[in-house]
């Protein structure tokens, strides 16, 4: 197994893991790669925020890994767009606060 980790992205870091696996084809047995990527705060990198294998395999390590690293910034920019529940809640508690009484 290879493990690759790249630099922070959006405060984040990002480590793939692509692992060799056998396949079996026409030809007979043929080399396959599985990818998993992890994504870790940098202000808390003791916790994972997501572990996340891959169900697909590729032909090359390379493909696995720019696979990895594309689906863990993706993942980050899915989560970083996302509004957050503490400020939803915050903003509702002030248009309640606006709404008139009555």
């Amino acid at each position: 197994m290879s493990t690759q980790t790249y630099a922070p992205y959006r405060d984040c870091y990002i480590e793939v893991h692509v692992t060799p696996s056998n396949c079996r084809a026409f030809g007979g047995i043929s080399r396959r790669y599985r990818v998993s990527w992890q994504v870790a705060s940098t202000r808390h990198p003791e916790c994972d925020l997501v572990s996340f294998p891959e169900q697909l395999e590729f032909l090359s390590e390379e493909q696995a890994s720019r696979y990895g690293e594309s689906r863990a910034h993706t993942f980050i920019d899915s989560v970083l767009s996302t509004p957050s529940n503490r400020r939803m809640a915050r903003d509702s508690s002030e248009s309640a606060d606006e709404a008139p009484a009555g």
